[in-house]
């Protein structure tokens, strides 16, 4: 059966959603080869179902809507012969320039703004929409959806990153990191949240944040505290914040008393060269500060206080010694 028999519009319809079926689509096809008016018309409602599906954050662009409304300004007659082509023009030229129109807003006159940032084998810094700075670990991806005119944003996050927010009073800001949300309260803090990891863990340097999933109100963390969140059993706990948490953005490393293998296992989740110890060495215990050194020099730094022989290779540096008591 040929396409004169159906009404074209319709199945051109029906082929732009996608829900014609094969002998719809060869009948339209077969339709456009008529004559380059019939193809050129085609493709001019192509184009604007193309640019209106760009319209899918601020509105809703309903294709089969759209469709319908230029539909309604047609004659419903079964006639292909394009009698009342300069309306069908003019109907679809509206449509267009309102897909346009939307897409244009949306890409210039949004308030909202969106920003993504990752990190692979070193450290990232940067700012966010609303001024607030962040740094990103090793293996770490984040998108962020911020509202300009109401000062509401939303961060997602995989992986592990240090947030320095000003406090606002009228501004709202969440970090999401699977089930959980971090809501902040102007202040600096970071959080742990890679997927492999049994747990998610927030540490707050300043100020305090509510620490919480849609089914539980969770707990509120202040300067000093790490919260910790278990994904299997969906329980939070609070607990004093480890010093160097955030030694992988600052360079600062602060260990007092501490035994030598805890040292190296620091060192070596932030540095690419790594530190290895004989096992007569993990209780040696250490009190000493780095900052912004060198690996090379730390490890020529803790082998001068534990009296420890050293050799290095490209990717490794050994410490050998007596061991301690």
């Amino acid at each position: 059966m040929s396409a004169d028999n159906y009404d074209i519009d319709d199945l051109i319809g029906k082929h732009l959603a996608g829900e014609a079926s094969a002998v719809e689509t060869q009948q339209v096809e077969e339709w456009c080869a008529r004559s380059p008016e019939n193809q050129q018309y085609f493709e001019h409602l192509q184009v604007i179902f193309q640019k209106a599906s760009l319209a899918n954050d601020t509105s809703t662009y309903n294709a089969d809507l759209a469709w319908r409304k230029v539909r309604a300004q047609l004659h419903t007659s079964p006639k292909t012969n394009f009698t009342h082509w300069p309306l069908l023009r003019i109907a679809a030229s509206v449509l267009l320039v309102s897909a346009l129109g939307i897409w244009a807003y949306q890409q210039f006159l949004s308030p909202v703004e969106r920003t993504q940032l990752s990190s692979a084998t070193t450290v990232v810094q940067d700012s966010l929409p609303d001024g607030t700075k962040v740094a990103l670990n090793k293996q770490t991806a984040l998108s962020v959806t911020y509202n300009t005119k109401k000062k509401q944003g939303r961060i997602k996050l995989k992986g592990e990153a240090k947030f320095e927010i000003k406090h606002e009073a009228d501004k709202e800001l969440i970090v999401e990191a699977d089930e959980v949300l971090i809501r902040d309260i102007g202040t600096t803090f970071n959080v742990k949240a890679y997927p492999e990891s049994n747990t998610i863990e927030v540490t707050v340097q300043e100020g305090e944040v509510q620490f919480y999933t849609q089914q539980n109100e969770g707990i509120f963390i202040q300067a000093g505290d790490k919260g910790i969140y278990n994904k299997q059993t969906r329980t939070f706990i609070k607990e004093q914040a480890d010093t160097n948490v955030v030694s992988y953005a600052t360079k600062l490393f602060v260990f007092e008393e501490t035994d030598l293998q805890s040292v190296v296992e620091q060192l070596n989740a932030i540095y690419e060269k790594k530190i290895t110890i004989g096992k007569n060495l993990e209780r040696c215990r250490v009190t000493v500060n780095f900052q912004n050194e060198e690996i090379e020099t730390i490890a020529e730094i803790l082998a001068e206080t534990l009296n420890l022989r050293i050799s290095t290779t490209a990717t490794d540096i050994m410490l050998e010694g007596e061991g301690c008591e």
